[in-house]
């Protein structure tokens, strides 16, 4: 399996694992799986039209910005949020609005 299928791999199991959380009402889990899934998606445009990988969130924003907007835009907007979520509670109205940004991304890549 090649580095591609892993990062798609990746960004199935995230959404998954976030939509369960979702379902079952752990909204601070499910949150923080959306967020990886963003990261997941991100990584794998990256890699496939770059072949680049960033090592940290700064690298990732860096590469983003210039080349995908929208998509930089959407992890800069959630990654206070995905911050907060170690000390504080996310609020529904962001969890429902960053459930449907992925699916909305997730349905760009596939």
């Amino acid at each position: 399996m090649g580095r591609l299928d892993d990062l798609r791999d990746n960004i199935g199991e995230y959404f998954q694992s976030a939509e369960l959380l979702f379902k079952q009402g752990l909204n601070n889990a499910a949150f923080m799986m959306y967020f990886k899934t963003l990261v997941a998606m991100a990584d794998y445009i990256l890699w496939r039209d770059l072949k680049v990988l960033p090592d940290n969130h700064s690298e990732r924003f860096r590469l983003l910005k210039p080349r995908y907007p929208d998509l930089y835009n959407i992890l800069s907007y959630y990654f206070p949020y995905y911050r907060d979520t170690y000390t504080k509670r996310v609020d529904d109205r962001i969890l429902v609005a960053i459930r449907n940004d992925v699916i909305r991304f997730k349905e760009k890549i596939e």
